[in-house]
C-alpha cells in the first residue's frame, strides 16, 4: 500500500504529458507548460511540462519560466488567449520578463487561461509555436478546449488516486486491527481457505485467549490492557515462523495459522513455548503482570472442508482448556465436540428446569451421635430430566456456577427446603424442633441483597430462623472477599446458624477459624472414609474435634458408611453425623415414613 501514491501521482502526470503534447503538436510548437497561479495541494505539483527540446542549458532552469509581471495575470483574465507573436514586441514596462524569456530562447508564445468552474486557477503556455491561429475560430476553439481538458484530466486523475488510495486504506482497515496492526478475523479466514485450497500439506490453525485480561482491564485501565496486548502480540511473533501467520480475532484472543507442517507435533510444541514464555512476568506500571492463556489447537484432516469449520474445531478445544483450569493447551478431537454439544443443550435443558418444575429434593438424615436422635436433615437437589432421568448435582451444579444459574436456582432448593421443613414440623412436632441445612453458592453470597432474601423467606415459610443451616465451602471461607464476611455477619444476625462443609481439605482456614462467624464444622468424606483404614486419618480427625470443641464449635462427619466408623466418631465425641450408615438421601414421602419410623421404634435412636 505505501507505493501506490507514488505510482498514481506517475500515472496521471504522464496523462496531463500527453495533453500538453497534442496541444503542442497541434501548434507546432517546441515546449508546452500546465502552470497554476496560485500553491494547490490537490494536484501536488505547481507546474506540468512537455518538451520536444529542452530549454538551453546554459540557463540551469528547473521547471518552466516564472514570469514576475502582474501583467499577465491582468491579461489572462481579460482573454480567451493571450498571443505574443515576437516576444521583443512586449511593452517597455515588461523588460526583465522579456528578457528572461529570450535567454530561455522563448521567441513568441501563447497563454491559454484554464478555469475550475469561473475561477482563474492557471494557465497552458505553448512556446515557440509555429501555427497561432488568429481570429476566434475553430482551431482557436480546440486549443482552448485541449486546455480545459488538459485541467479537467489532472482533476479526474487526482481524484481517481484519491479514491484508490481511499479504497486501499478502507480495504487495509477492514481486514486489520488498528491497534496491532495484525490481520482480522476476516483476512485469517481468507488465509486459511487459501491453505485449503493451495495443496494437501498438513496445517494447523491455534487459537490463543488470555486468561484474566477483562480483570486486568478493569483493574489497571484501558492503557494497561493495550500494553498488555502488544506484550503478548510480542511474544506470540517470538515463538513464530516469519512463513505463519499470526491474527487478532477478539479483544483478548488471536488466531494463528502453522503452514505446510512436517510433524504434526509440531503446533503443539509451539503452544507449549508459547504458554512457557508467557509465565515469565512483565513490567506495567511498575507491577510485575503475569499474563496467561489458553489454547486451543485443530489440525487439517480428512473430514474438513472449510475453513470455518477447522476455526470452529480449534475453538471447541479452547473452551475444553479453559474449563480445565487454564493456562494450558488441547489439541482437538471428535469426542470434544460431542461434549461441547452435550454442554450446550444441558445448559439450554437447566435453564428451563426451574419453569418446567423439574427440580426435586432430597433430604438426608443427620443424627446425633451420642443417642442416635433425628436432628434434622441436610436438603439435597435432583434434576428429574424429561428424557436423560434423573441427573446427580455432580453432572449439573458445576455448570449452573459457570453460567451464574446457580443463584436462581439455589434461592429454589432454599425456598423449597424451608417450605417443606416447616410443614414437617407441624406435622411431626418433635423437640426441639427438626432443622434444616442447605448448601449456598459463593455466587449467591456475593449477591448483594442474600440476606434480604434469606429472610425473605424464612418470613414467608414461617420457618424459625435458628432452624435454617446454611452451609458453605472451605473454600469460600478462605477466599471469602468483603461481601461474603459481610453477607456471613448479617446472616448471622438473623439468627440462622452457619457450617463450613467439606471441612478438612483447605488447612488455610484452621489458623482463623476462631475469628469466624460460625456454628458447625463439618468434617469431609475424604477423612471419615478412611478411618479404620489409614492411622493418620483418626489422627487428623481428633485433632479437628479438639479444636472446634475448643472453639465451641459443634462438629458434623459426612459420609458415615460403616459401623466401625460410627465407633470412631463417637470414641473421638462427634457430636453429629450423616451418611449411607442411618440412610441415603430420601424423597419426601419416604422422609415422612422415615420419621413416623423413627417415633414407633424409638430403640432405632440408640
Amino acid at each position: 500500500m505505501g507505493n501506490q501514491p507514488a505510482n498514481n501521482a506517475a500515472e496521471y502526470e504522464n496523462l496531463v504529458n500527453d495533453c500538453l503534447r497534442v496541444i503542442a503538436r497541434f501548434t507546432r510548437a517546441g515546449r508546452a507548460h500546465l502552470l497554476f497561479l496560485t500553491r494547490t495541494d490537490k494536484f501536488k505539483k505547481n507546474f506540468y511540462s512537455w518538451a520536444e527540446e529542452p530549454p538551453p542549458s546554459a540557463q540551469g532552469c528547473e521547471g518552466p519560466l516564472r514570469l514576475s509581471s502582474s501583467w499577465w495575470l491582468r491579461a489572462l483574465r481579460t482573454s480567451q488567449v493571450l498571443r505574443i507573436d515576437a516576444v521583443e514586441q512586449l511593452p517597455d514596462d515588461l523588460t526583465s520578463d522579456r528578457q528572461a524569456l529570450l535567454e530561455h530562447g522563448i521567441r513568441a508564445l501563447m497563454l491559454l487561461p484554464v478555469y475550475d468552474g469561473k475561477r482563474l486557477v492557471g494557465t497552458v503556455r505553448i512556446e515557440n509555436p509555429a501555427f497561432l491561429p488568429g481570429a476566434p475560430g475553430p482551431e482557436l476553439d480546440l486549443l482552448q478546449i485541449a486546455a480545459q481538458l488538459t485541467v479537467r484530466v489532472l482533476k479526474v486523475s487526482v481524484e481517481m488516486a484519491e479514491l484508490k488510495r481511499d479504497r486501499a486504506r478502507l480495504a487495509y482497515q477492514n481486514s486489520h486491527d488498528e491497534q496491532t496492526r495484525l490481520p482480522n478475523k476476516a483476512l485469517f479466514l481468507e488465509r486459511i481457505r487459501s491453505a485449503f485450497e493451495a495443496n494437501e500439506n498438513l496445517f494447523a490453525v491455534l487459537l490463543v485467549e488470555f486468561d484474566y485480561y477483562q480483570l486486568i482491564h478493569e483493574c489497571l485501565g484501558g492503557e494497561a490492557g493495550r500494553e498488555i496486548v502488544l506484550s503478548a502480540v510480542n511474544v506470540l511473533r517470538s515463538n513464530l515462523r516469519t512463513t505463519d501467520m499470526i491474527a487478532r480475532l477478539g479483544e483478548d484472543e488471536f488466531g494463528i495459522l502453522l503452514e505446510d507442517l512436517q510433524d504434526p507435533t509440531y503446533a503443539e510444541t509451539i503452544a507449549a513455548r508459547i504458554l512457557e514464555r508467557l509465565k515469565q512476568p512483565i513490567l506495567l506500571g511498575g507491577q510485575r503482570i503475569n499474563i496467561a492463556a489458553s489454547i486451543g489447537i485443530a489440525l487439517r484432516n480428512g473430514h474438513q472442508r472449510t475453513a470455518d469449520l477447522i476455526l470452529q474445531e480449534a475453538g471447541i478445544a479452547l473452551i475444553q482448556a479453559r474449563h480445565n483450569l487454564g493456562s494450558r493447551y488441547l489439541l482437538f478431537d471428535l469426542s470434544m465436540r460431542d461434549q461441547l454439544i452435550n454442554r450446550m443443550e444441558m445448559e439450554t435443558d437447566l435453564r428451563g428446569s426451574l419453569e418446567h418444575q423439574q427440580l426435586i429434593l432430597h433430604y438426608q438424615p443427620i443424627t446425633e451421635l451420642k443417642t442416635g436422635r433425628l436432628i434434622g436433615f441436610e436438603a439435597l437437589v435432583r434434576w428429574m430430566h424429561p428424557q436423560r432421568g434423573m441427573i446427580w448435582p455432580v453432572d449439573f451444579i458445576h455448570l449452573s456456577e459457570e453460567t451464574g444459574l446457580i443463584v436462581p436456582l439455589g434461592l429454589w432448593v432454599l425456598r423449597e427446603a424451608c417450605r417443606q421443613m416447616r410443614l414437617w414440623q407441624d406435622t411431626y412436632p418433635i423437640d426441639p424442633l427438626l432443622m434444616i441445612s442447605v448448601n449456598i453458592s459463593p455466587r449467591q453470597l456475593e449477591q448483594p441483597d442474600f440476606s434480604a432474601q434469606v429472610a425473605r423467606i424464612l418470613e414467608e415459610t414461617g420457618l424459625p430462623p435458628t432452624c435454617l443451616r446454611l452451609e458453605i465451602t472451605e473454600s469460600t471461607i478462605v477466599n471469602s472477599s468483603c461481601t461474603v464476611m459481610q453477607a456471613l455477619e448479617a446472616l448471622r444476625s438473623l439468627g440462622v446458624q452457619l457450617y463450613i462443609d467439606d471441612f478438612g481439605t483447605g488447612y488455610s482456614s484452621l489458623g482463623y477459624l476462631d475469628s469466624l462467624p460460625i456454628d458447625a464444622i463439618k468434617i469431609d468424606r475424604s477423612f471419615v472414609n478412611n478411618l479404620g483404614r489409614v492411622k493418620s486419618s483418626a489422627g487428623v480427625v481428633q485433632a479437628i474435634i479438639q479444636l472446634a470443641h475448643e472453639l465451641n464449635i459443634e462438629v458434623v462427619a459426612e459420609g458415615v458408611e460403616t459401623l466401625e466408623q460410627h465407633k470412631e466418631l463417637k470414641r473421638l465425641r462427634c457430636e453429629f453425623m450423616q451418611g449411607f450408615y442411618i440412610s441415603e438421601p430420601l424423597d419426601t414421602s419416604a422422609v415422612e415414613r422415615y420419621i413416623t419410623c423413627r417415633k414407633l421404634q424409638p430403640h432405632l435412636a440408640a
